[in-house]
Parts: C-alpha cells; sequence; structure tokens
C-alpha cells in the first residue's frame, strides 16, 4: 500500500486540521501527503510517520512500511493489506470477534483478513 491510500484509509473522513490535532503533525504535511499522486511519493520524516501512526492508535512498524522506510519482511510483518472493517459483514466480524475471544471454541474458523 501507498502512502498516500494508507493516510486516507487510516484518518477516514477526518479533517485534515483534525488529523493534524490528533497526531501533532503540521497540517501542511497532512496536506502535502494527501495531495502527492501515488507514484510522487513525498517527503516525510520517520517522526512524522511514527507520530501519525501513534496519534491513530496504528502501530509505527505498518506506517513505516505504508512509507516505503521498510519492507514487511524487515518489519517482520506479513505481507497482508489492511483490512476496511466498513466492508465486512457483520456476521463475519461477529464470527471472527467470537473466533478471537474463544480461541479453542469448535466453531471458530480462520478468515483471511489479519489478526
Amino acid at each position: 500500500m501507498q502512502w498516500k491510500s494508507y493516510v486516507q484509509q487510516v484518518i477516514g473522513s477526518d479533517r485534515q486540521v483534525d488529523v493534524a490535532r490528533k497526531t501533532g503533525v503540521d497540517q501542511t504535511t497532512i496536506s502535502r501527503w494527501l495531495s502527492t499522486t501515488e507514484e510522487a511519493a513525498p517527503r516525510m520524516s520517520s517522526r512524522a510517520v511514527a507520530a501519525f501512526a501513534r496519534g491513530y492508535q496504528r502501530p509505527v512498524l505498518e506506517a513505516f512500511v505504508a512509507a516505503g522506510f521498510l519492507t514487511p519482511e524487515e518489519a517482520g510483518m506479513p505481507a497482508e493489506p489492511m483490512v476496511d472493517l466498513t466492508k465486512i459483514d457483520v456476521s463475519d466480524l461477529v464470527a471472527e470477534l467470537n473466533r478471537r475471544l474463544n480461541p479453542n471454541s469448535p466453531s471458530s474458523r480462520r478468515n483471511s483478513w489479519p489478526a
């Protein structure tokens, strides 16, 4: 996943001013991240990327991978895409929650989305 897509997915409908307030990252930096094309990755600092991740309670390594600082292998992460929970059927979400809360249950099953 490219940085711009990652940022858009993480912030959802939050306004840039709210993202800046939540993360401590300057609003002009956020604007630059969101206005760049996917092919032309914006300049970014590891400090800003880490602050963004922390502000949204996302793993810093996940953000570093999205920013291109690390590969998923270097971060020790599986190369799985981030799941948009709004696109998952409610019954599948409930089944996954039950599986995670009751890992020894015979009805538990493994979904294809990350743990």
